[in-house]
């Protein structure tokens, strides 16, 4: 999906719904990522591509399939029409059959991945994935930073995300891995966020912490797999804000 520009846009703020980042804790900055190239995949990536199109979607054709297998939303829909899942079991990309991320369309289609590598297994940007040669200009850095979701008193799913720091401060503890931390829902309200008042309001609140991102459409996509957006996915039409 269009994450290379959609969250980096986001980096220092706070939205709901949306995505952010922060930065990240005494981790020693990386080597910038190499100059994009074409979105079409090159002959070397061509097989990941062709493997990954084959096999994920009959491992996770629905959504339920993939709750089944550990993912939940975490994000809202973004400008590319595409809502991501996430396993927090997952961090660390191992294998080709378990991403970190789904992504699916409002209605239920499977879309595309994203696989990771944690910045401290790999400082700079790898040049290849489960014997897969992949560019290294494919990968996206991300920083540290906090992902949470809460119910507002509507109804309303509210997902976000929001520097380390400003949660550390509300008192709130790194976890890549628990996601409902009795402390941290506390914190999170804490860090006053309109509309949270209860910690028995949140859904969710964990660390995505620092890594590589390497993010292909599943769903055939004519402008290429590494492409931000795919002109078969039509987002959900924008509901104007509230007077």
């Amino acid at each position: 999906m269009n994450r290379q520009t959609v969250l980096s846009l986001i980096a220092l703020c706070t939205l709901a719904p949306a995505r952010t980042f922060a930065q990240s804790m005494s981790m020693p900055m990386p080597a910038p990522s190499p100059a994009k190239m074409s979105p079409m995949p090159t002959a070397a990536e061509q097989p990941f591509i062709a493997k990954i199109q084959a096999d994920i979607p009959k491992r996770y054709p629905t959504i339920a399939s993939a709750q089944q297998a550990g993912y939940f939303q975490y994000t809202g829909e973004d400008n590319t029409g595409a809502i991501s899942y996430v396993n927090l079991k997952v961090w660390n990309s191992v294998d080709i059959d378990v991403p970190n991320q789904l992504w699916y369309d409002a209605n239920g289609r499977l879309l595309g991945v994203d696989y990771t590598i944690l910045q401290d297994q790999s400082p700079n940007a790898p040049a290849s994935l489960f014997g897969y040669a992949i560019d290294p200009s494919r990968w996206v850095h991300r920083n540290a930073h906090m992902h949470w979701g809460f119910m507002g008193t509507d109804g309303t799913l509210h997902l976000g995300a929001m520097p380390v720091q400003k949660f550390t401060d509300a008192g709130g503890t790194l976890s890549e891995n628990v996601p409902d931390i009795p402390a941290n829902k506390v914190a999170l309200v804490k860090t006053g966020l309109p509309g949270l008042t209860d910690p028995s309001q949140v859904k969710f609140v964990f660390l995505h912490p620092a890594m590589w991102d390497l993010i292909p459409w599943v769903l055939p996509n004519p402008n290429g797999a590494w492409a931000d957006a795919n002109p078969n996915v039509i987002p959900t039409p924008k509901k104007p804000a509230p007077m």
